[in-house]
């Protein structure tokens, strides 16, 4: 009997403290976010264990000589293996089970990594490198594994370098202090005439200074550990990337050569060399007419679409928009080879510019499609009193399938100026960005501060995207301006700007959580419309204001946006828990003046017309409701 009591009490014990875990789970996830460069939970590593004959990795450490080519290398084998399985190993001088890297180096271009007697003996070339070797064998060999790896005795990886430059080659000396932005760019030129990767010194600090220069990337380059500092105190150009990943083939106007299309059509009418990507505008349509303290009269119709050879337009990227006129057409070739970009460790020193939109680039451009960013590492310094903001240090401009991951962005310093509209407004600066481009996706990427620190700017900003995609994301928001067709947030942590946007066609957010004031919010000064379907799927919300709602839509109904104005016409939520008690509500009111169907609005907001809701939880007392505004929302919610 007493046994049973016991079980009873526990049994009741665990019913009732459920709810107060959960209340204690977000200081604790507050205080990991705090610390910065906080990584999402969520992603998916591609093994379960790696083992040396059948020991777990962890029980091995790292053994390096002193020297900075070694700890650098010491350093990307612990973050390699971690990548790959998840288990964070040491470095340890001495110790029996070991990943050791041997102190001598090869003169030549080669790495070898070998098992012999239970521990595993790297060896690196002193002008290649030995952490380009470990991210070769990662990406060649744990990477492509299935499951698990075993490291097992006799085994033998080899790894010759061959048809690179360097940039000492062509005279940077990499001091952290010397300008070596000529000899860089003198070594890319060479290489994209000649076809050869470039290579990084991996113990090198480049300092670039504020010339009016670009380097231009159109083949492969590996960075590895060399360091790069990017002064931007005294620029001749603001506007001058300091890198641009270039397509091989250049862009073409073929305005005379489309005919007006409607949003179903399938070809454009004409027939082109390449698969391209085709940028459309027609400037006698005015869309995205924002609303606020930076109204504007609003853009160009503008549209981005994958077309091929015939003239076919993909069913990924159907027209978002009738083109009654086209006023401009611009071709962009899609390179068929993937270009790879990998690591570097940039550091910008700010500009301390006066405070207004004059903006900065003084990164890299991606302008080619096909190409991979991988492991690359972004910081700032310097940021001052004042300063001018920055578009963006990674920016995506007119190209198609694009992935950024397993690198690293930091947030801009916020700063205010007078808007458009005569207020105070604080500018927006941001470290990724991202226009007229499709296909592009972030994958385990991550940013040096603390996401949900409201001093800084959210860390993207995009326009006219398509199947835009966050996956194993920490950052501090998800934002599409002027648009998206197609977002997809998983397996993510979003900060205190959250996930913003407007667009079309269907938001899908699944395994993500959330600190903001709202879950989703759907800009307000673009009419907080999104017409098409939102999911929502085993996700959590942690508000951070006093307000009750989990999508945010605002729209008095009497701006002219260019559009008309749509809230998600399908919901699905299954699998959702806010942290808070008490009654929640899917959507803010949307317009408190539209208390009744007598309400005459110039230009009405169609409201949603399905919405389901399954597995929903809060902390206490918690259920959901659509909205307060009865007048709009005349849908239920179903299960």
């Amino acid at each position: 009997m007493f046994t049973k009591i016991i079980a009873i009490l526990m049994s009741v014990f665990s019913v009732l403290s459920a709810p107060f875990a959960q209340l204690f789970s977000e200081p604790k996830l507050k205080s990991e976010l705090a610390k910065g460069n906080y990584e999402s939970p969520f992603i998916v590593r591609p093994l379960d264990e790696i083992t040396v004959n059948g020991v777990a990795v962890d029980e091995y450490c790292v053994a390096a000589p002193e020297g900075t080519l070694y700890e650098n290398a010491a350093e990307t084998l612990c973050n390699e293996i971690y990548k790959a399985c998840g288990i964070k190993i040491d470095t340890s001088e001495n110790a029996e089970k070991a990943f050791v890297i041997n102190e001598t180096l090869n003169e030549s271009d080669s790495f070898s990594l070998k098992v012999e007697n239970g521990n595993i003996y790297i060896t690196g070339s002193s002008k290649a490198g030995i952490s380009r070797g470990i991210a070769a064998f990662a990406d060649e060999i744990l990477l492509t594994a299935d499951g698990s790896y075993d490291f097992k005795n006799g085994y033998e990886y080899i790894k010759t370098f061959t048809d690179y430059v360097t940039y000492e080659e062509f005279g940077a000396v990499g001091d952290g202090k010397t300008d070596d932005f000529d000899s860089i760019i003198k070594a890319h030129k060479y290489a994209n005439e000649n076809g050869l990767s470039v290579f990084a010194n991996e113990t090198a600090t480049y300092y670039i200074g504020g010339a009016d220069k670009t380097a231009y990337i159109m083949t492969d380059v590996n960075w590895s550990t060399a360091k790069f500092i990017i002064d931007d105190t005294n620029v001749e150009n603001r506007s001058a990337w300091v890198f641009n990943i270039a397509p091989s083939q250049g862009s073409e106007n073929i305005t005379g050569k489309v005919s007006p299309l409607k949003m179903d059509a399938t070809n454009i009418s004409t027939t082109l060399e390449n698969k391209s990507l085709v940028v459309l505008t027609d400037s006698n349509v005015k869309r995205y007419i924002r609303k606020g303290a930076n109204q504007n009269s609003g853009s160009n119709q503008a549209d981005v679409i994958i077309v091929d050879e015939n003239g076919n337009i993909s069913p990924d990227t159907p027209l978002i928009w009738d083109f009654d006129a086209v006023t401009n057409a611009v071709v962009y070739p899609i390179d068929s080879k993937t270009l790879t970009v990998k690591g570097g460790r940039f550091t910008t020193v700010a500009n301390n510019a006066s405070s207004e939109y004059n903006y900065y680039a003084r990164g890299i451009q991606v302008r080619r499609s096909n190409t991979v960013i991988d492991g690359l590492y972004h910081d700032i310094t310097n940021e001052g009193k004042t300063g001018a903001p920055y578009s963006a240090f990674v920016s995506l401009s007119c190209c198609a399938d694009v992935t950024v991951k397993n690198s690293t962005f930091t947030g801009h310093k916020k700063y205010t100026t007078i808007g458009s509209a005569g207020t105070n407004v604080t500018m927006g600066t941001y470290d990724i960005g991202a226009a007229t481009s499709v296909n592009a996706k972030f994958i385990n990427c991550k940013q040096t501060n603390d996401i949900t620190d409201n001093d800084y700017w959210g860390i993207a900003g995009t326009n006219y995207c398509k199947n835009l995609v966050y996956d194993g994301c920490a950052f501090s928001r998800f934002d599409a301006h002027q648009g998206v067709l197609n977002a997809t947030v998983i397996n993510s942590v979003l900060g205190h700007h959250g996930i913003k946007l407007i667009g079309s066609g269907t938001a899908l957010i699944e395994n993500t959580i959330v600190l903001s004031d709202s879950f989703v919010d759907l800009r307000s000064d673009y009419g907080s419309t999104w017409n098409g379907e939102m999911i929502i799927r085993n996700c959590k919300f942690y508000p951070t204001g006093v307000a009750s709602h989990i999508i945010k839509a605002e729209n008095s109904e009497d701006h002219d946006f260019g559009y008309t104005c749509y809230l998600p016409q399908k919901i699905e939520v299954d699998g959702f828990f806010v942290h808070r008690m008490g009654t929640n509500y899917l959507f803010t009111k949307v317009n408190d003046k539209h208390k009744s169907d007598s309400f005459n609005a110039a230009h009405p907001v169609v409201a949603p017309q399905e919405i389901t809701v399954k597995n929903y939880s809060s902390l206490f007392l918690g259920k959901l409701s659509v909205s307060k505004n009865k007048a709009i929302f005349k849908v239920e919610i179903t299960e």
